[in-house]
């Protein structure tokens, strides 16, 4: 048949098209069918009934046009849209509109066949890129300070390279369009001294390109245009160059972009290039041989779309015809993962277009004959389908109707009798495709069942994956698939080899069953993400992850429970390693750093030696490894010893500078560490006291010049992080004097002045380090002070005032403000400071450690049994809290206690009962309050 369009319709349609014909053909058509041919199809498609009924002139255009030539005449060609940009916009969606009115009549009267139709839109589209490329390129050329050597490279040695269905001459009717710009700078014509580079001119180019092409105006637009196919999306501009491509597809391309690839071919640009660039790419796509972890991240590819063969659950109403399960994706996957595998070393295999290559498997053997034959239908049934949803409104859409009615709508445009043979028809496709899908490559199952597909490869995020995401219990899933594809695409150190990333793909649904099971999953896979960015490489630490999941899922729960804790994880991964046989809190072996080293280097010593044991502590308690108590006293050690280095170091730096004070020097540790019960976070309460060998002023200022380089050896910030916060305001100065006080101040400091809290913070001081015998010295001073006879009622109005004071200026910021809560920390620890005081003269000194203080109280007949058991009770359920809330959230938030975070922490004390921590904290500091306002008096009115 041949002629017009119009004349191959009339010849066509009473034989064909009687569902759309019979839809709702204008009154006025009478028996024309033609004309009811088009009442039908603007009454289906509301689209395309608008620009029949809005521009005649299209209509007659379109129907005097041909299809024998595929439509040449509504063809845009090279120079027809004059130079300019605002020429082009219209004179291109002008263009755009006939063809698809004109495809979309041929395609639903049956004189097209799918292979027609989609050739017809992709030659549509080459030209209409061409002729905005070479348009966009006129454009930039003219930019100010734009110059070329000699005339204007007409196309500044740019290429685009078509992907996905348009690089298979297999494009949509109403598509996205994959596009992928290189650039070739010494093709690009500039002169030496142009204001834009190569680059700034193939970019600016590629996007004068793209808003030509993309940007809705009143005539719509032509093409919705995506970019992010090319390398490395999130770190490139819109145009990359050829050497920069070349370099990622060596290092870092992914098997994902093979398959991509296998489709891609150059639609524009320079043809130099184009033929350099084809040539450069066939080795990445076609690679002769596959190691082993490469066919298991082919596999993995497949596998990421959950398939079940002989699922009861395929529902075709609402059904995503692309890339819902036995859809298109699954027909393109199921040839393009074996195409990966094979065509490197059978060329056969290599077409671009499915069917091409299902039946080119097929004919070597490697498909069943009936299987590739029912693929093939399935797939040229489910692309008329996918191509009537869109012509309807032009929308990029591939999801059936739920309603009857539009369901009968799609019916018609099928030219079906009814809505249950559509249906039936439909399913009996998809049934097929899935179960073949399912069969292909019989890999191993999951670890875990996972429920539903999980598919982080091309630049989309899928639907059903997404879904997948919320099942498992994450809240933001998109942007869960967004940092997935970021590891993918090597955007991390630790993904940046081939084999580090195909062990990450075959990780990552285990990862996030995983954090499924956790209280936050988005927390905790936030700082993965953050772990992983860290990382200085990946492939060691995914291997032990896949040799030991155990490992894994330690990791995880530490996401979950402490974004910061991971983060170190991160900067130090041999420490993952110590995670196999439990995780060791021994205190290092001092001294840190070896006397040769230079100060600098003693200084960074210290701190990996420090904040390793940190982490190693913090992890023990997040994983229920170790005793509150163990981890307080090993970090207390920690930081005796950590002090003695950096003391001695500075002394030692000191004397060689001939700057050392002659005497004595002692630190005196208070609070925390004083007690030796720090935790992950906390804070040293520091006092330093020196004793000259003479009296000479030079002395003192050595002295106070000496005590502010320990204390800045032992805070500042070296390239191995920071040490301790040091808070001196205990000093008998309190924050106003010297750093450094002198025995004798000290002395008669606490004799005449000290206030009471002073005395009540002095029961907890402890002497750190010290020249001997002077340690010994101060120790026997502080006994002394501690013994002196307390006025017991002014005593007790001081302790009530101080906690009014606390509880006024710093009151609890949440229940489970175990310091700050009344009945919390603070409470057990003035009681125990009230006793030790009001009876220091017979029994000084008691235990700085609370527990022990109570033990020796109660011995002393000073408590009560049942006090002593209430107070000690108390005070390792607060502890407990407090050790677990700063190795997880830090200072300040009260830790999640929920599911897997309160199984955690109950098994750091056996003392927890099954209720609510809320509830149980409540009664202990419930109970604490009590004895305070019983042995010292009422601070808080109810």
């Amino acid at each position: 048949m041949s002629g017009s369009l119009k004349k191959q319709l009339e010849a066509a349609l009473p034989k064909g098209a009687a569902s759309v014909i019979s839809a709702q053909a204008p009154e006025e058509a009478g028996n024309d069918p033609l004309s009811a041919y088009l009442g039908g199809v603007g009454a289906l498609c509301p689209f395309l009934g608008r620009m029949m009924r809005r521009d005649r002139q299209r209509l007659d255009r379109v129907l005097a046009s041909s299809p024998d030539d595929l439509f040449e005449s509504l063809m845009p060609v090279s120079g027809g849209a004059g130079a300019e940009a605002d020429t082009a916009k219209p004179f291109l969606r002008g263009a755009r509109n006939d063809i698809a009115l004109a495809v979309a009549l041929a395609d639903l009267a049956g004189l097209f066949s799918l292979d027609q139709v989609t050739e017809t839109l992709s030659r549509f589209a080459d030209r209409a890129i061409a002729e905005a490329l070479r348009v966009a390129a006129l454009e930039a050329g003219k930019l100010r300070g734009v110059k070329f050597e000699d005339d204007p490279c007409p196309d500044h040695g740019i290429i685009i390279i078509a992907m996905g269905k348009l690089g298979a001459r297999e494009l949509n009717y109403s598509s996205d369009i994959d596009l992928v710009s290189i650039y070739d700078p010494d093709l690009s014509g500039l002169a030496p001294d142009s204001r834009l580079d190569a680059r700034g001119l193939a970019v600016k180019t590629t996007q004068i390109m793209l808003d030509i092409l993309s940007e809705q105006t009143v005539e719509g637009f032509v093409f919705r245009t995506d970019m992010r196919l090319r390398p490395n999306p999130g770190a490139t501009g819109v145009s990359v160059s050829f050497a920069a491509a070349e370099r990622y597809y060596e290092e870092y391309g992914q098997n994902w972009e093979r398959a991509a690839f296998i489709k891609g071919r150059v639609c524009a640009g320079n043809e130099k290039v184009g033929r350099d660039f084809a040539e450069m790419i066939q080795p990445f796509v076609w690679r002769r041989t596959l190691d082993f972890g490469a066919v298991s991240d082919i596999h993995a590819i497949k596998q990421q779309i959950h398939a079940e063969k002989g699922r009861p659950d395929l529902d075709v109403p609402g059904a995503d015809v692309k890339l819902g399960p036995g859809g298109i994706r699954e027909v393109e996957f199921f040839a393009q993962t074996q195409q990966l595998i094979l065509g490197g070393r059978d060329r056969t295999l290599r077409s671009p277009r499915t069917e091409e290559a299902l039946m080119a498997l097929a004919a070597e053997g490697h498909v069943d004959q009936d299987t590739a034959e029912g693929m093939c239908a399935a797939y040229r049934y489910f692309r008329a389908v996918e191509h009537r949803l869109q012509m309807r409104e032009d929308a990029q859409t591939q999801t059936l109707p739920e309603e009857e009615e539009d369901l009968a709508r799609i019916a018609a445009l099928m030219d079906m009798a009814d809505v249950a043979d559509f249906l039936g028809e439909t399913e009996r496709h998809m049934r097929f495709v899935h179960d073949a899908y399912a069969d292909l490559f019989h890999t191993p199952e999951p670890r875990e069942p996972v429920p539903g597909s999980l598919v982080f490869t091309g630049v989309e995020d899928d639907p059903r994956t997404l879904e997948t995401l919320r099942r498992i219990g994450f809240a933001s899933p998109e942007a869960v698939t967004e940092r997935i594809r970021r590891w993918h695409q090597g955007g991390l150190r630790a993904t940046r080899t081939a084999r580090a990333r195909e062990l990450l793909t075959a990780l990552v649904p285990h990862i996030l069953m995983q954090l499924g099971t956790l209280d936050e999953p988005d927390r905790g896979f936030a700082a993965l993400d953050g772990f992983l960015s860290r990382l200085p490489g990946g492939f060691q630490v995914f291997s032990l992850f896949t040799t030991h999941p155990e490992v894994l899922a330690d990791v995880l729960v530490l996401c979950q429970s402490s974004p910061e804790l991971t983060r170190r994880f991160g900067e130090r991964p041999a420490l993952i390693e110590g995670l196999l046989e439990g995780v060791e809190i021994t205190p290092p072996t001092p001294p840190f750093a070896w006397d040769d080293d230079p100060y600098e280097v003693k200084l960074d010593r210290v701190r990996q030696a420090v904040n390793e044991h940190r982490v190693r502590s913090s992890a023990a308690l997040i994983l229920g490894q170790a005793r509150p108590a163990d981890v307080a006293g090993a970090l207390s050690q920690t930081a005796d010893a950590a002090i003695a280095d950096l003391i001695a170091a500075t002394r030692q730096e000191a004397e060689e500078q001939g700057k050392a004070p002659a005497g004595k020097l002692a630190a005196v540790a208070f609070g925390r560490l004083g007690i030796e019960a720090l935790t992950v976070l906390s804070d040293l309460d520091l006092v330093f006291v020196y004793e000259l060998d003479d009296d000479s002023p030079a002395g003192e200022q050595l002295f106070t010049r000496l005590v502010r380089r320990i204390v800045n050896a032992l805070s500042v910030q070296t390239g191995a992080g920071g040490l301790y916060t040091i808070d001196m305001k205990l000093r008998p100065s309190g924050g106003a004097g010297p750093t450094a006080v002198a025995y004798h101040a000290f002395d008669r400091y606490y004799a005449n002045t000290a206030w009471t809290w002073e005395m009540m913070a002095l029961t907890k001081a402890r002497v750190v380090w010290a020249d001997a015998p002077f340690g010994k010295t101060i120790e026997d001073t502080i006994t002394r002070h501690l013994r002196r006879p307390q006025e017991t009622d002014e005593l007790k109005t001081d302790v009530i005032d101080m906690r009014r004071r606390l509880m006024k200026e710093k009151p609890p910021r949440s229940p489970l403000d175990i310091k700050r809560l009344a009945g919390g920390l603070t409470d057990i620890d003035f009681i125990v400071q009230y006793l030790s005081l009001a009876h220091g003269k017979e029994y000084a000194p008691f235990p700085r450690h609370p527990v022990l203080a109570i033990d020796v109280l109660a011995e002393k007949g000073l408590l009560e049994t049942a006090e002593a058991a209430t107070l000690k009770t108390a005070y390792e359920a607060e502890e407990c809290l407090i050790q677990y809330a700063r190795a997880t959230v830090g200072e300040g938030t009260a830790p999640s206690l929920h599911g897997d975070s309160a199984a955690r922490l109950r098994h750091l004390w056996t003392g927890w009962t099954d209720e609510p921590f809320p509830q149980q904290i409540e009664q202990h500091a419930t109970a604490v309050r009590r004895i305070f306002e019983d042995r010292i008096g009422v601070y808080l009115e109810d």
